[in-house]
């Protein structure tokens, strides 16, 4: 089965791109303030007042960005040596045991952000220095997280389908 063959399979993979490059984006802007801060704190000047707390909620978007496209490029450490051993059809099913556990913690982790998410809004939470409301840094992860449960979604039905049909599955993650 391949991932990229249904139209909404495209749209998603593309979501999961833009998510990706906008996780990198963040990790280099975060990057490049740090730097001028360390150079401006080097000739003399004080810190740059907020700095942090603008990373500290930057960071949890760019960390939670990276999530789906790992999901979908297959970056999960994983154990085949026992599916191997014991030939294609235990494999398939250790394929499907393995996302479905996957899927069950991506799960569970969305429920907890989206719990910690409206904490934070009923709290009204902000950062120390700058005082933003973090609110809507953590419903952006907790919507970050469920678009990994829709990855995992599918890469579970489609490990299911592979070992109904007694395939060994293509997920096409090189041309993501």
């Amino acid at each position: 089965m391949n991932l990229s063959q249904n139209p909404y399979q495209k749209v998603l993979d593309k979501a999961i791109e833009v998510m990706a490059i906008v996780g990198f984006t963040g990790l280099v802007l975060i990057a490049f303030m740090t730097l001028i801060d360390v150079f401006f704190r080097y000739i003399g000047f004080s810190r740059i007042s907020g700095l942090n707390d603008v990373e500290e909620v930057a960071f949890a978007i760019v960390i939670a960005s990276c999530f789906p496209a790992g999901l979908r490029k297959g970056n999960a450490v994983t154990v085949r040596i026992l599916g191997s051993l014991l030939g294609k059809k235990f494999y398939n099913c250790f394929e499907v045991f393995g996302s479905l556990l996957t899927l069950l913690f991506f799960s569970i982790v969305f429920y907890q952000f989206f719990l910690f998410s409206l904490d934070c809004f009923y709290a009204g939470r902000t950062t120390s220095t700058l005082e933003l409301l973090v609110w809507p840094v953590w419903f952006s992860v907790t919507l970050i997280m469920f678009s990994c449960i829709c990855v995992q979604f599918l890469i579970f039905y489609y490990s299911i389908v592979s070992a109904f049909n007694d395939v060994s599955q293509n997920f096409d993650t090189q041309k993501f």
